[in-house]
């Protein structure tokens, strides 16, 4: 199984979260639905490679990372551990190479137009 990269235990403790949230807020089988739809979209979010904020819901809630925060997860690593909430990374310090590569994004965009506007004409 290529998906299957994390230890047993880390696997366990992950879905820990769907299942504690089933059995504290499905009291019906429409809230069980529900509850599954809303983890299901929320996975096709995080790993969708798109971030819509404008359209999508999730990003109502406070600390929500979104699929930019994932990828960069992803792409790295060593960083950007949390696949819903930002919050642990933030008080653990695990999200310091994603800030500095915004930063360094934002300032070549900066720097890339401000180079367009500079050029010489002949």
């Amino acid at each position: 199984m290529t998906a299957e990269y994390a230890h047993p235990a880390e696997t366990l403790i992950l879905g820990m979260g769907f299942f504690i949230g089933i059995m504290t807020f499905c009291t019906h089988l429409i809230l069980l639905w529900a509850w599954v739809l809303v983890r299901l979209l929320e996975t096709i979010d995080v790993h969708s490679g798109y971030d819509i904020p404008w359209i999508n819901p999730f990003h109502l809630i406070p600390g929500y990372a979104g699929s930019r925060y994932h990828d960069f997860h992803h792409q790295n690593f060593t960083g950007n551990y949390a696949s819903t909430f930002t919050w642990w990374d933030r008080m653990f310090g695990t999200d310091q190479q994603y800030k500095e590569f915004k930063q360094l994004r934002k300032r070549l965009a900066s720097d890339k137009i401000g180079h367009i506007s500079s050029k010489k004409t002949e």
